[in-house]
């Protein structure tokens, strides 16, 4: 019984508890905690959309009130040791995918800025204007894109 406790005694030595240590980095904070993945390609490039929110707040009546939100678009071609291409498209109040196709071996995607947020007047809602971008993918050219 001896020996047992011993042993135990021994081997809870080598564990050890750290803390772990708490990053200061407000922007890295709000991007990962408030990101969502709109679109994911099952191919190649593989393409990834990611929506994530400047701050975590309500509006506070108008349109320019609400948080921006920030879309990221990351390709890759999936090569060993390839750096992922990350770009980034103008903020806006909030993003949707509505449209993705394939034509010619190049990926057509269709996104749209949206106003989806509560607390906002009628009169401030019919002065916002949504954008529509239109990404065109290939694993020849990059990435191109056109606002409409």
């Amino acid at each position: 019984m001896k020996k047992f406790i011993l042993c135990i005694l021994f081997l809870v030595s080598f564990a050890q508890a750290n803390e772990l240590k708490r990053s200061d980095n407000l922007e890295l904070s709000y991007l990962l905690g408030t990101m969502r993945i709109l679109f994911e390609s099952k191919d190649f490039p593989y393409i990834r959309i990611i929506e994530s929110s400047e701050e975590i707040m309500e509006c506070g009546g108008t349109f320019e009130s609400c948080p921006n939100s920030r879309l990221f678009i990351v390709s890759s071609m999936g090569d060993l040791g390839e750096a992922p291409l990350l770009y980034e498209l103008p903020k806006s109040k909030g993003w949707k995918v509505s449209s993705n196709e394939i034509v010619n071996g190049e990926r057509h995607l269709t996104l749209i800025t949206t106003l989806e947020h509560a607390n906002i007047s009628m009169k401030s809602r019919s002065k916002w204007q949504s954008k529509t971008y239109k990404i065109r993918v290939s694993a020849d050219y990059g990435m191109l894109y056109t606002v409409q």
